[in-house]
């Protein structure tokens, strides 16, 4: 762990366990965990960002509700670092918005104990591992992008259980295997969906709100087929007949030994 960052961990330890020694309120020392997980701010938006502070919310990039966090907007900032599971502390946070930087490492499981999530844009950054399974505590997220990233994986069955979503759910331009989750036509009718470019395979499930995607939803996965893409399934092979359709030996033993032959 770098030695920055650790000393915003033992800053936050302090504030929670023992008599708080900086000014700054709990919502401020965890932002400032993001800022100790920055290693590049060209922008130096984040420069400003101070211990000394009463409060995060006059931060550039950062919105309060009361002396609440309910906002962090860092779109296009060129940031490098990676998202620190502090921010799961920031308990009021509505709108997380981190896209067109250069984050890296996974995403943090607990980033969802944000769990009052609106908006999680974490979009063409360079995140890379699988989605942490716990997407269901966040019971009040409309949208959800993480496209453009290096995720890998299995998509967890688990995001069906976003039934507030009523805008874009976007993994496009990933590294996502496997089949898609027949749970994700449960899906509120009303979500935009967004798997193109990725290493989906298998058929595509033909029931509930799957059914009103449109071809462009799941283009870039050679490896799916069905509708609604022009890709058809290949047909289950029919038994007997060829046990090895290349040779065309018989499966019939009593092709092979005619009766009466030795």
């Amino acid at each position: 762990m770098p030695m920055h960052h650790l000393l915003i961990t033992l800053l936050l330890f302090f504030f929670f366990v023992l008599p708080p020694t900086t000014s700054l309120d709990s919502d401020g020392l965890s932002l400032l965990a993001l800022k100790a997980a920055v290693n590049s701010d060209p922008t130096g938006v984040l420069s400003s960002w101070s211990e000394n502070d009463a409060t995060a919310c006059h931060w550039p990039g950062v919105s309060c509700t009361g002396d609440r966090v309910t906002q962090l907007s860092l779109p296009d900032k060129n940031l490098s670092g990676y998202i620190p599971s502090e921010l799961g502390f920031l308990t009021s946070l509505k709108r997380l918005s981190l896209p067109y930087n250069n984050f890296s490492n996974v995403i943090p499981p607990s980033l969802f104990n944000a769990t009052t999530l609106i908006v999680l844009d974490l979009s063409h950054n360079s995140l890379c591992g699988s989605l942490p399974s716990n997407f269901l505590s966040l019971k009040f997220l409309r949208h959800l992008d993480l496209s453009s990233n290096y995720l890998n994986g299995s998509l967890p069955p688990t995001l069906s259980d976003l039934t507030s979503l009523t805008g874009t759910l976007n993994l496009s331009f990933n590294l996502f295997s496997g089949g898609i989750p027949a749970t994700l036509s449960n899906l509120p009718v009303a979500v935009s969906l967004d798997l193109r470019n990725n290493n989906l395979t298998g058929k595509i499930p033909q029931v509930g709100s799957l059914l009103n995607q449109g071809p462009t939803a799941f283009s870039g996965n050679p490896g799916l087929c069905g509708f609604p893409l022009q890709t058809a399934c290949p047909e289950a092979q029919k038994p007997g007949i060829f046990a090895n359709p290349e040779e065309g030996f018989p499966q019939n033993p009593n092709a092979l030994h005619p009766e009466g032959s030795d």
